[in-house]
C-alpha cells in the first residue's frame, strides 16, 4: 500500500506540501503532451472528511507549474503566520507533565484534555489546538470498544473528532490556564442555553 501511486484523475502526484487548511500538490500525466503538469489544491473541510481537489492548472511549462506549485506553498506559509500572529494566548505547547496521563479505562467525558503534539501537524503543535473539551464519543468512554472522541477545541470553539489514542491525558487542574477555564465558562453556558431549547421544542 506505501507505494501506490497517489492519482487524482489521470495525474500522479509528485510533490506535496500540507500547510495550514489545504495540502498543494504538484501532478504529472505523462500521456497528456499538451498538458503534462497540473498543479491543485486539496481540503477536506467536508462532513466525511475526505478528499476535495479545487483550483487545479494545467500547462506544458515546468517551470511555469512549479513556480506556480512553491508560490501556492509560500502563500500557506504566510497565512498560517498571519493565523498565528492573531492568538493572544500562550502558545507553549502542553506536555506529560501538564497532564494526568490517559487511562483507557476511565472516561474522559466532559474532562478538559489535551491532543498529543504529534497527533497534529508540525505548524499547528501550540497550546491554543491542544487544548480540548472532551464532549462524547465510543472512545471517551472508559473500556470502550469504540475509538472515536468528539471534542470541543477551548479556544477556538470547534468541533471535531478525534481517536482516543490522540489523546495525551486529561489536564491537571493547576495546569488549566484562565484563558481556557473562562472559554470552559462560555462553552458550559452555551450548552446549557441549546440544552433549554431542545428542551422547550419537545
Amino acid at each position: 500500500m506505501d507505494n501506490e501511486k497517489r492519482m487524482v484523475d489521470t495525474y500522479e502526484v509528485k510533490h506535496a506540501v500540507c500547510i495550514g487548511d489545504k495540502e498543494t500538490l504538484f501532478l504529472e500525466d505523462g500521456k497528456s503532451p499538451d498538458s503534462p503538469y497540473m498543479v491543485c489544491n486539496c481540503s477536506w473541510d467536508n462532513p466525511l472528511g475526505v478528499d476535495q481537489y479545487s483550483d487545479a492548472v494545467v500547462s506544458a511549462d515546468y517551470l511555469e507549474m512549479m513556480t506556480e506549485f512553491a508560490d501556492r506553498v509560500t502563500a500557506q506559509i504566510e497565512a498560517v503566520k498571519a493565523e498565528r500572529a492573531k492568538i493572544s494566548v500562550p502558545l507553549e505547547p502542553f506536555a506529560l507533565d501538564h497532564c494526568v496521563p490517559d487511562d483507557t479505562g476511565e472516561s474522559i467525558e466532559d474532562k478538559v484534555a489535551v491532543i498529543r503534539q504529534e497527533s497534529l501537524r508540525p505548524e499547528y503543535r501550540t497550546a491554543d489546538k491542544q487544548l480540548v473539551l472532551i464532549s462524547g464519543g465510543f472512545g471517551s468512554q472508559g473500556k470502550a470498544r469504540g475509538r472515536a472522541v468528539y471534542v470541543v477545541n477551548l479556544y477556538s470553539g470547534k468541533e471535531s473528532r478525534w481517536n482516543r489514542a490522540d489523546i495525551l491525558g486529561v489536564v491537571k487542574p493547576e495546569c488549566i490556564p484562565d484563558w481556557a477555564k473562562h472559554r470552559l465558562r462560555q462553552i458550559e453556558a452555551e450548552r446549557q442555553v441549546k440544552h433549554r431549547k431542545q428542551e422547550q421544542a419537545r
